[in-house]
């Protein structure tokens, strides 16, 4: 069964399922080169089609994500009585969403919940279908629309480890989801067992902890729905624990969590926060507002984890969602003596949803076998050899470059990362999600603290608090990090290091409350990559190295060697390692 995945919401991608095993996802924005392109992935989905060879009319089903979706740029508008900014309802200026993210839109949304929730879900959908069936000219009724958190719930259950073999049909898995909104749900609680899902319970969207987060993300001059995670990077540096005090008692009242109702309450709908934040807030330390976001947050879903695994009896978990992209959530809950197992979906925002949506559909057609779990990441376009080569012709007569093609190519990398060069490297299939996981990555040695500095300076430009992570050889890993509950093939959960790990790892760890997320690397999952640490610890003794996504600041992650060609010329890499060749900067 062949079943193609689509979301479009803000980072818009595809998702390709073949007989329960996903074979090709990406996000638009790698093509366009807008990051968190919203809108109809259609380069995303020709992608798809292309690496399964296959042409629309060859798919069984098209999965949908979302009932109820924001107008998307250059879509009918409905009648003007109705038009508000959508954008502002949700009290986010809508200079910050620019053309980056709807290119050529009016930038004016509706007020969704100004109309009947049937009417807003019909008119949804028909706009998106008009749209989908101009690049996927086939029957309407292989098109269904899936709600928000449903897709973020299967998601996080079928890409997991826990459904392995039929036996596992039997267990009871806690699944929960949470993010800013979707579908007028900002979290739910659903439960498998007996080989179903069931969603047991749900958070309005007027009651979001994600929205809180975001507003806080506002406040502190950060854009919303892809900054957040500076927030969390900042919190760690605010010290004056007095004053973090009072102002987390401050904002106590905003949000408490109600065990009975299993419920976040709140005074005021959480689209009023933009005004009333800035007032309780508006005042303090930056790192102090950070601090008490980031603790506001970390205490109510570990409260939420809690009665849920109590009430449902399970000790195994799932969760999907943007705000599990947290990391220092992810830690607390994978510390918890009440999770014996837990997953945390990879790139948890909206665009797995393309990838639950088709999980969704391929579950419930008929009666299929479990989808396989996503074993990796590594699921985006690659290029040839010869395609590279023809990539890098024109810089064969440039005096400033050297061209050569090594032996070896992973120990040429392990050998100038030893001596305390800065690499890219460019090679494999692109991976998908948020986190480049060593095929479109910029490579250092981990232990030097001034290589941060170096790599800022000359080619990232990010904020000066946000820490850079390491990528661990899975059989190393007790050296650097303290092992929880949780794996982290996928960057997504922090850990506490070890002594070793401080000194070792310095460079690719939080200066101050010493945590990492580290990419754990198992052999199978990307042999050349492996490689290359396997020789850099050969001649370090280290069985890591400080790993960075492959980008200018504010710009996707390369996709195409002309991508990563650009980025090289434009920056200041010296080296790039680009399928089986070494392009140096004389």
């Amino acid at each position: 069964m062949r079943v193609l995945g689509i979301t479009t919401n803000h980072n818009a991608s595809a998702a390709l399922l073949i007989n329960g095993k996903v074979v090709a996802c990406a996000s638009e924005e790698r093509f366009t080169r807008r990051k968190n392109q919203t809108g109809i992935p259609k380069a995303a989905i020709n992608f798809c089609l292309s690496e399964g060879k296959l042409l629309p009319r060859d798919l069984d089903r098209i999965a949908v994500a979302d009932l109820l979706s924001a107008p998307l740029p250059g879509e009918a508008e409905l009648p003007q009585s109705n038009l508000l900014s959508w954008l502002t309802k949700v009290a986010v200026a809508v200079e910050e969403f620019s053309e980056t993210r709807f290119p050529s839109s009016r930038k004016l949304f509706y007020a969704l919940e100004s109309l009947p929730l049937g009417m807003l879900r019909l008119n949804s959908q028909n706009r998106r279908l008009k749209n989908l069936l101009k690049i996927l000219p086939v029957e309407k009724n292989r098109f269904k629309f899936i709600d928000h958190h449903t897709c973020h719930a299967y998601a996080a259950l079928f890409a997991s480890p826990f459904l392995k073999d039929m036996a596992a049909k039997k267990k009871r898995i806690l699944i929960l989801t949470a993010d800013g909104a979707g579908d007028r749900k900002s979290a739910t609680v659903s439960l498998y067992r007996n080989g179903r899902i069931s969603e047991k319970h749900s958070i309005d969207s007027q009651q979001s902890l994600g929205f809180f987060y975001l507003h806080v993300t506002k406040l502190l001059g950060m854009k919303p729905i892809e900054d957040e995670h500076k927030v969390m990077g900042l919190a760690p540096y605010a010290t004056d624990k007095l004053k973090i005090t009072a102002l987390y008692n401050k904002l106590a009242h905003l949000i408490q969590f109600d065990e009975f109702t299993n419920t976040w309450k709140m005074p005021v709908n959480t689209y009023l926060f933009a005004s009333l934040i800035p007032k309780l807030m508006g005042s303090q330390r930056f790192d102090h507002v950070a601090a008490v976001a980031q603790r506001l947050t970390e205490d109510h879903i570990v409260r939420w984890v809690k009665r849920n695994l109590t009430k449902w009896k399970t000790r195994t978990l799932a969760v999907g969602g943007g705000v599990f992209a947290n990391v220092k959530v992810n830690q607390k809950i994978a510390s918890l003596p009440q999770v014996n197992n837990v997953f945390f979906m990879p790139s948890p925002g909206d665009e797995t949803n393309a990838i639950g949506a088709a999980y969704f559909l391929f579950v419930n057609t008929k009666k299929r076998p479990h989808p396989r779990p996503l074993a990796h990441l590594y699921l985006g376009p690659s290029w040839s050899e010869s395609q590279i080569a023809l990539a890098l012709s024109p810089m064969r007569t440039r005096k400033n470059l050297r061209l050569r093609r090594p032996k070896n190519i992973a120990a040429e990398v392990a050998r100038l990362l030893a001596d305390g060069a800065v690499v890219a490297r460019f090679a494999g299939r692109m991976e998908f999600g948020a986190r480049a996981l060593g095929n479109r990555s910029i490579l250092a040695h981990p232990k030097h603290r001034e290589v941060v500095e170096r790599i800022n300076t000359a080619i990232k430009n990010r904020d000066f608090w946000m820490p850079f992570a390491p990528t661990i050889i899975r059989k190393y890993a007790g050296r650097y990090i303290r092992l929880h509950k949780a794996d982290s093939p996928f960057m997504n959960v922090a850990f506490q290091t070890t002594q070793v790990g401080q000194r070792d790892v310095a460079a690719a760890i939080h200066p101050y409350d010493k945590t990492t997320r580290p990419q754990l690397l198992d052999e199978d999952v990307n042999p050349s990559y492996y490689a290359v640490i396997e020789e850099f610890r050969r001649l370090t003794g280290i069985a890591a190295v400080l790993n960075t996504s492959f980008n200018l600041h504010g710009e996707p992650i390369v996709a195409s060697p002309a991508d990563a060609l650009r980025v090289f010329f434009r920056s200041g890499l010296r080296h790039l390692a680009i399928g089986g060749w070494l392009v140096s900067k004389r």
